[in-house]
């Protein structure tokens, strides 16, 4: 799903692309973020999550590395990405919490 398709504000693709280059997002920056969000107290879990973003069109890009897929069964061109999430039991709510590259 795009995006533009889900924000309460109308967004173009070339002004999210342009926020992105202009910033230097870090996971310690996503943790200072959601950190007032999580209830330390209740019960929770902790997912991670790793996937390959297939790149195999793509002739250079400084990110793109020959790993195995597990959906292709193959090595593949693509940027490995690996998401941790903090999901209450409780509520069900589930946050970001950290990501690797």
């Amino acid at each position: 799903m795009a995006l533009s398709e889900v924000s309460p504000s109308p967004l173009s693709h070339d002004s999210v692309s342009r926020w992105l280059k202009s910033r230097c997002f870090r996971p310690k920056d996503l943790w200072r973020l959601v950190q007032p969000s999580i209830d330390k107290k209740s019960p929770c879990v902790l997912i991670a999550d790793d996937r390959l973003i297939a790149k195999t069109r793509s002739k250079k890009i400084e990110m793109v590395h020959y790993q195995y897929s597990g959906n292709e069964h193959d090595v593949i061109a693509g940027i490995g990405l690996v998401n941790l999430l903090w999901h209450n039991l409780t509520t069900v709510d589930s946050i970001p919490i950290d990501y690797r590259i």
